[in-house]
């Protein structure tokens, strides 16, 4: 019993113990529950979160959505717009370049036909009809700087105007805005000025044709706006900006009007009854290219007291700058009445140029020209070869001067007369031969010897315009100090001497008087041994040469000169009484590149190709051989009997260029369209006359120009006919476009009468 008592005990307190345990674990699972139900509630309640989360992120994703349809339309809208600006951009280019071409083809007929009047060749218009014919061109020429100005804007808008800077001198520049600008300050009783400062640079690196349109632009209005008083242009600077101010005593301008005058088509006084004329546009387009020149305009101006306009520019070109990164110094400038004024200006442009811009920084001798030392211009565009030639030069004893294009060539030889030219054939805006030729053709600068120095072959063609010489690039440099050897050699003679050869005594006599002056030695040869007993032992700058001789015949003489190395081979001028056929005329030139055959057929003609290739200066003739020359040189024996197809729509410009070229002995066909041009040189070649030089417009109705010109170099018999574009458009891409084409040459309209006479001497087949 003791023991099933301890064992109850034992077992009592076991049930109490579990008891305790199961207590204890009750209470922790009724924890655990509590827990479990607050978790429970903590779930509900992030769940009940997460549901207006959820809400709010559908919401979101909704409106995201919304503001992603709306910026979709927002992107097709602003495509849209852009596509329609462009479009029109597109429309406004094409509108101007019609417009252009719309304006500039009657001014094309109105500028030739004053021209022809004002020339007056049959001498029958009295000098005040003279007057009329120049004033009426001189108003054509107001109306095409208009145009040019309306391009110039839509070009700067387009950013597709070009600049093309190079090295040039300060001092020449304002020498030929004081010549430009004496006559209409006299004019109007105002004194006129023009000072260098000793701060301003001698030389800048710019564009210098746009440098000179806006310091023209403020000059003519200077003086338009100027009754009495004094204008005056100042040019100081440091050391990396130039200034140049234009200063007048004339009517100001308010300051409230002061930015107005720089917005395109404004005015300060732009009302019906206002006094000075103008469009309102110069000022925006000098505003616009000083910006891409890299520099500012600054004015100052007090109404009734007169304004300064300051165009600032760096002396080293960078590029334009934009408005916000022009930073601003202050500038003194003097001003008429002796105050100084503070103006801002810009310095240093940093941004890159966006616009295409050769730079030609090489320097020449124009502003140190000394009047005892012989001066060699360079028409050369290539920087490198241009630098070669001048250092060479300089070694020479030459002073030299450098033009890398051809207008700037013909400009410089008749400005500064230099005792001889050394010219490149492929220059930027036209060929060498139209320099040649222009300079030839001048009374003034014929007696220059020029010399060639190209890598394309025209011998012929340059020896007969008179050339002195004709070199191949690539050029060795002993060849090329053999060359300005040859011009010194060349210019320190002074007495030419020219061989006769001619077996009729009479005819010997009357060519001897005819050419032989103070500095000129005529030698007979009465056969042809006896002629090429001469060149053996003796040199000849010239030699005229009679086809018809006692004991052989010219063609002999000249076959055995271009064979035997032993006898001189003078420049050869065929001077015969009889017409020379196409085979003769190919079997001269085929004996020799020296020889220039030009079958004279008047004493005129001979005696104007003497002086030519002996390079005589005709002021120092006698006069009545200047009056031969003269008359020779009007006759225009390149275009006598030539016949010239003219396409052309506008009956206007027809009858202009008919009224230029039928002068001049040439024969004149017209067609109104591409078609017809083709149609035109199919029927001159089936009636065996051909057709000598075309003159294409390049907008046409049916077929243009251009596409006219691509027909015509497909077919092989019209390879080398001439053909010269003549287009209204001026861009660089369109001259491009007119050579890929096909074309010789082009010339934009309106036309330059002189221009034109001479690209058709120097494309007119020989």
């Amino acid at each position: 019993l003791q023991e099933l008592l301890e064992e109850t005990q034992q077992q009592a307190e076991d049930l109490q113990a579990q008891s305790e345990e199961l207590r204890a674990t009750n209470e922790e699972l009724e924890q655990q529950s509590k827990t479990l139900q607050d978790s429970q509630a903590r779930l509900e309640e992030q769940q009940a979160e997460l549901e207006q989360t959820n809400s709010h992120l559908e919401d979101q994703a909704q409106t995201l959505e919304r503001q992603r349809d709306d910026l979709r339309r927002a992107q097709s809208e602003l495509e849209t717009q852009a596509s329609e600006l462009e479009r029109a951009s597109r429309y406004k280019s094409e509108f101007l370049a019609n417009m252009s071409h719309e304006l500039r083809t009657p001014l094309n007929s109105l500028l030739i036909m004053a021209r022809l009047l004002a020339d007056n060749r049959d001498g029958n218009l009295s000098g005040d009809q003279v007057r009329f014919a120049e004033t009426i061109e001189a108003s054509g020429n107001d109306l095409l700087l208009l145009i040019n100005d309306i391009l110039d804007i839509s070009k700067i808008e387009a950013g597709k105007l070009d600049l093309q800077p190079r090295r040039i001198r300060v001092g020449p520049m304002a020498d030929k805005l004081r010549t430009m600008f004496d006559g209409a300050a006299a004019q109007k009783g105002l004194s006129f000025k023009v000072e260098v400062d000793a701060s301003a640079p001698k030389t800048i690196e710019t564009d210098p044709q746009r440098i000179e349109q806006i310091l023209k632009n403020f000059l003519s209005n200077a003086v338009k706006f100027t009754e009495k008083g004094e204008v005056s242009l100042t040019i100081g600077g440091g050391k990396d900006t130039v200034v140049f101010s234009v200063s007048d005593s004339g009517i100001g301008i308010a300051e409230d009007q002061q930015d107005a005058i720089f917005e395109a088509f404004r005015q300060a006084d732009g009302s019906i009854s206002r006094k000075y004329g103008g469009t309102g546009l110069g000022l925006s387009i000098c505003r616009e290219l000083a910006r891409l020149l890299g520099g500012d305009i600054q004015v100052e101006s007090t109404l009734g007291a007169g304004s300064t306009f300051s165009l600032i520019v760096p002396v080293t070109y960078t590029g334009p700058v934009r408005e916000e990164d022009r930073p601003r110094v202050a500038v003194p400038i003097q001003r008429i009445g002796g105050d100084e004024s503070q103006l801002l200006v810009t310095k240093d442009p940093a941004s890159p140029p966006p616009i295409t811009a050769t730079i030609n920084p090489i320097a020449d001798d124009r502003e140190s020209l000394a009047g005892d030392k012989r001066t060699l211009l360079v028409i050369e565009d290539d920087p490198a070869f241009a630098s070669i030639l001048r250092d060479l030069a300089h070694e020479k004893g030459f002073q030299c001067l450098i033009a890398g294009t051809a207008d700037e060539g013909v400009l410089l030889a008749r400005q500064y007369l230099p005792s001889a030219v050394i010219l490149d054939m492929e220059l930027p805006d036209h060929s060498g031969m139209s320099v040649l030729e222009r300079i030839k053709r001048d009374v003034k600068t014929r007696h220059i010897p020029v010399h060639i120095v190209s890598v394309n072959d025209q011998t012929h063609a340059a020896m007969s315009y008179g050339a002195v010489g004709y070199a191949l690039k690539p050029i060795k440099l002993d060849k090329l100090s053999g060359v300005l050897e040859r011009l010194e050699g060349h210019l320190s003679q002074r007495v030419r001497r020219i061989l006769v050869v001619e077996d009729d005594a009479t005819q010997r006599e009357s060519l001897r008087h005819l050419l032989g002056s103070r500095d000129i030695e005529t030698v007979d040869a009465r056969s042809a041994a006896e002629c090429l007993a001469k060149l053996e032992t003796e040199t000849f700058d010239c030699m005229v040469l009679d086809l018809n001789l006692p004991d052989s015949s010219g063609f002999d003489v000249l076959k055995t000169l271009s064979e035997d190395e032993n006898l001189s081979f003078p420049p050869a001028i065929v001077y015969t009484g009889r017409d020379l056929s196409a085979d003769e005329e190919f079997q001269l030139r085929k004996y020799s590149k020296s020889i220039i055959v030009k079958g004279a057929r008047s004493p005129e003609r001979l005696l104007d190709e003497v002086t030519l290739f002996l390079h005589q200066v005709v002021a120092d003739l006698p006069d009545q051989h200047q009056r031969m020359i003269n008359k020779s040189l009007n006759r225009d024996a390149a275009l006598e009997g030539r016949h010239i197809l003219v396409v052309e729509d506008d009956i206007r410009n027809v009858y202009a260029l008919t009224s230029l070229f039928e002068p001049h002995g040439a024969t004149v066909r017209i067609a109104r369209n591409g078609r017809e041009a083709i149609t035109a040189l199919e029927t001159a070649k089936a009636e065996g006359r051909g057709i000598d030089l075309v003159l294409m417009d390049v907008m046409m109705p049916e077929m243009d120009g251009l596409t006219a010109t691509r027909e015509i170099r497909g077919r092989p018999e019209w390879q080398d006919l001439p053909i010269i574009t003549l287009t209204a458009k001026a861009t660089s891409a369109d001259h491009e476009e007119c050579i890929t084409a096909g074309a010789n040459d082009y010339l934009s309209k309106p036309l330059d009468v002189d221009k034109l006479l001479s690209l058709a001497r120097v494309w007119m087949p020989r």
